[in-house]
């Protein structure tokens, strides 16, 4: 998201990850493409090391999910937000909190191996955010530009599965990426019973957006 921002959009941008393993990796990647606009540093999302009020735009693909308390996000995202800047979440949502316990257990198969504690209503997504001060919150349902990618990544998933098997018992591969597998293959299965959708979050920190950098 980083690279693309600054390669399509001109953006000055500073991406941030918990895990220096993989902030490694995106250093490289900049080394490689020269983009003087773009930096990274180790912080997490729920509190950050930089200044009030410096960024235009907060932008967060499939990561917001990863927090355990969603609404630490939003205050920290309006907090960084100058007057006017716009918050973008692009993030997998619950369809209710009203799930049986067989429901529940086959949403938990999915999330749980990929680190993901829960993920939150639309609705609730909404409340943390004009909580934490944000206005005009949009939900804009967008599942149908993934269902092909999603129900592709389940068949592949469900054919290299007893391969996976046959390599976790010779230990080719650990058990964690194993259960990753399995993973996708239920988020496919959570889907198709209606249990999530796939949303983009809209929202803008009230105030004068004029004069604003790029």
């Amino acid at each position: 998201s980083v690279f693309w921002l600054a390669e399509n959009r001109g953006c000055a941008v500073t991406g941030i990850n918990i895990s220096e393993h993989q902030l490694n990796d995106c250093r490289q990647e900049l080394a490689r493409r020269k983009l003087p606009k773009v930096e990274f540093a180790c912080a997490d999302y729920s509190s950050t090391p930089f200044p009030d009020a410096v960024f235009d735009v907060v932008w967060a693909c499939e990561s917001l999910c990863h927090a355990p308390h969603k609404h630490d996000f939003y205050r920290e995202a309006f907090r960084l937000l100058r007057p006017g800047g716009r918050l973008v979440a692009a993030e997998y949502l619950r369809s209710s909190r009203s799930f049986s316990a067989e429901d529940e257990a086959l949403l938990g198969a999915w999330l749980r191996p990929w680190a993901i504690p829960d993920i939150d209503t639309a609705a609730e997504h909404g409340h943390h955010a004009t909580s934490a001060g944000f206005s005009n919150f949009i939900d804009k349902d967008v599942t149908a530009h993934l269902h092909i990618s999603l129900r592709n990544l389940h068949h592949l998933s469900v054919k290299w599965q007893p391969w996976g098997r046959w390599m976790l018992r010779l230990g080719i591969i650990n058990p964690l990426r194993f259960d990753n597998l399995c993973a996708s293959i239920r988020q496919f299965e959570a889907l198709e019973k209606g249990l999530w959708r796939y949303g983009f979050l809209l929202a803008e920190k009230p105030g004068d957006s004029s004069g604003k950098s790029s």
